[in-house]
């Protein structure tokens, strides 16, 4: 029977006899993913020297391109756990009597994620120009989009009146907004002044999504 071994964001299961190598190589990978972190945020990504990152991670050099193809791909490697940081903050802080009261909470919180200096940074400023944005949206969206669609199938048809294609279009929408609105106060000069009115038409547009569907018999002609 196999060992999961847990490696970072990932686990595998191995024979007992690997056990102990692929907890070596699991912790060489996240401390070469915390080094990077760390040297790409204090350096920013062209500055950034992967002899350093090797160096603050105590390993070789040919253990860090055993993990990774590049200095680009250890990039990657960082901005990957930040967009499952973040994503991690689509919950309830904490249980709430009103569902909706509880999801809107939630999408608001993922807000804070901006005041974290390396998300700020490396996620939201300076992963569009090294990845692009075809793919940083790509990776972003999929995991947020399948938390808050998540969320929005729990709630109380009572508050939320759900169907298979309002929830996906809404899904995206909600996603679309609040990476932007992420991106207004990563490039703001004082995110924490502007947030209640970056926050204010976030909660205005959850607000206008909370009423049931319209149907085609009860749209205006």
């Amino acid at each position: 029977m196999g060992v999961a071994v847990s490696a970072g964001e990932n686990e595998v299961s191995v024979k007992p006899g690997n056990t102990g190598r692929v907890r070596d190589a699991a912790r060489t990978r996240t401390a070469l993913l915390d080094a990077a972190r760390e040297v790409f945020l204090r350096d920013g990504y062209a500055a950034a020297a992967t002899e350093e990152i090797v160096s603050v991670a105590g390993v070789t050099r040919g253990a860090l391109y055993h993990h990774f193809a590049d200095k680009r791909d250890l990039f990657r490697g960082v901005i990957e756990r930040l967009q499952k940081e973040a994503e991690s903050s689509l919950v309830p802080a904490e249980p709430v009597d009103d569902a909706w009261e509880g999801f809107t909470q939630a999408v608001l919180a993922s807000l804070d994620a901006v005041y974290d200096p390396a998300t700020r940074r490396l996620l939201l400023i300076e992963a569009p120009a090294v990845l692009g944005w075809a793919e940083v949206r790509e990776t972003h969206r999929h995991s947020s989009l399948k938390a808050i669609e998540r969320m929005l199938v729990t709630l109380d048809p009572e508050t939320y009146e759900a169907s298979p294609t309002r929830t996906s279009v809404l899904a995206h929408l909600l996603v679309a907004a609040v990476e932007e609105a992420m991106l207004c106060l990563a490039h703001s000069d004082d995110p924490v002044r502007d947030r209640p009115e970056v926050q204010g038409e976030l909660l205005r547009l959850l607000e206008s999504a909370r009423g049931p569907a319209r149907t085609e018999e009860s749209t205006p002609r």
